[in-house]
Order: C-alpha cells, then sequence, then structure tokens
C-alpha cells in the first residue's frame, strides 16, 4: 500500500554541532555544485590547451559518463562495506550510509553535506590531476555535474512520486532499499548493475513499491 511523503524529524546524532553538520538540502547544494562546476570550467579552459573547442564538451561528458560507473562502483563497494567486529567501521558505515537505509524519509540527510563534499572533490581532483594534468579541471566539472544529477534523481526518488517515464528508476531504487541491498546499486542509471549482475530479478521490476513509502 502507498503512503504519502512525511519529511523524518529523527536526529542522526545526539550531539547538536555533528546533528547541524550532517544535514543539507538541495538548495543550499544546488547552489554549492553550480558554484564550483562554473568555476571548475572556467579554470580549466583557461588553464588547459585544447587544440579542437570540440574537446572540452567531449571531455565533460565523458567524465559525466564515468560518474555513473563511480556512483555504482561507491555504493556497492564503500557505501555497503561493514565489519561488526571494528566500531570505527560501523561508525563510518553509520555516517556515510547506514543511517540512510535505516531513515530513507530523512529528506535533510539525501545530499551529501558541505564538508565531507569538499574533501572528497578534493581527493578525486588529485586522482584526476596525476593521470591528466591540467584537464582534470574540466573533468572534474563533468564528473562532479554527473553527481549533482545523481543527486536530485536520488532526492527525488525519496520524496516524489515517479514520473511515468522514469518509473523504472524509481522502482529500481526502491527494491534496493526495501527487497534486495546486495543488488540494484545504480541510482541515476541501471547500466552497471546490468554490466555487473546486479539487477534484481524481472519480475520484481513490475514492483508497486516507493522508495518515499514507509517501509511495510
Amino acid at each position: 500500500m502507498k503512503t504519502s511523503y512525511t519529511p523524518n524529524q529523527k536526529k542522526m546524532y545526539s550531539n547538536p554541532v555533528l546533528e547541524l553538520l550532517s544535514q543539507s538540502g538541495p538548495r543550499m547544494m544546488g547552489f554549492f555544485h553550480l558554484t564550483l562546476i562554473s568555476v571548475l570550467v572556467y579554470t580549466g579552459v583557461q588553464r588547459a590547451e585544447f587544440r579542437f573547442l570540440i574537446g572540452i564538451p567531449l571531455l565533460f561528458l565523458t567524465a559525466f559518463f564515468v560518474w555513473t560507473l563511480a556512483e555504482y562502483l561507491l555504493h556497492r563497494y564503500i557505501f555497503h562495506f561493514v565489519r561488526e567486529d571494528s566500531a570505527l567501521i560501523r561508525a563510518f558505515h553509520f555516517a556515510l550510509h547506514g543511517y540512510h537505509h535505516q531513515e530513507p524519509n530523512d529528506a535533510k540527510r539525501l545530499f551529501m553535506p558541505p564538508l565531507p563534499a569538499i574533501l572528497i572533490l578534493t581527493l578525486f581532483f588529485g586522482l584526476f590531476y596525476l593521470m591528466m594534468k591540467e584537464y582534470a579541471w574540466i573533468f572534474l566539472a563533468g564528473f562532479e555535474s554527473g553527481y549533482l544529477a545523481y543527486a536530485f534523481i536520488h532526492y527525488s526518488v525519496h520524496t516524489r512520486k515517479a514520473p511515468k517515464s522514469l518509473k523504472f528508476l524509481w522502482k529500481h531504487h526502491a527494491l534496493h532499499h526495501f527487497k534486495y541491498p546486495d543488488k540494484a546499486f545504480g541510482v541515476s542509471s541501471r547500466i552497471w548493475d546490468r554490466v555487473f549482475q546486479t539487477m534484481p530479478p524481472a519480475e520484481e521490476r513490475t514492483s508497486t513499491v516507493e522508495v518515499h513509502a514507509h517501509h511495510p
């Protein structure tokens, strides 16, 4: 049975500072990422030598697509990694993804907050810079744009009813949350679930469960 979405008011941390730092929202993070993407594109155009103008959008779009693979791998191997014999890893898992599975209706924690976002983007930039030098600026802009698209899709999946054209994504993520936590790792795309054979059973994909419905 479907239920309407009601924002979850539960706290993630008893510490008020950690509680505040763990929260984010679409307006704040949209502005944050769009500003940073603009700065990256501007810097990349100024610093990298593109022989052909088509090189800029091509590199940007390539990075956008690469994000879909990163999204899958991070979700499958990092977000779901937990060791019960390690309190540190349990705490890390809870902060990164465990709480989200525990309280999927908490709309204040569907975007990565600014501080961890800056740290993660810095790490990715360092990795990209080692591989492609000055072209890393444009590449990170495309990569981050892929993340931003994913973040807004994820937010919408958890807070809105599915539009007809995207029902397959809503159902895919609902199956991950409520029935198959070891499958359906893609959120913005199902491509890599197909490639790595982690799609839910075909007969389950017609389920009417929605992620913003309360867990039965």
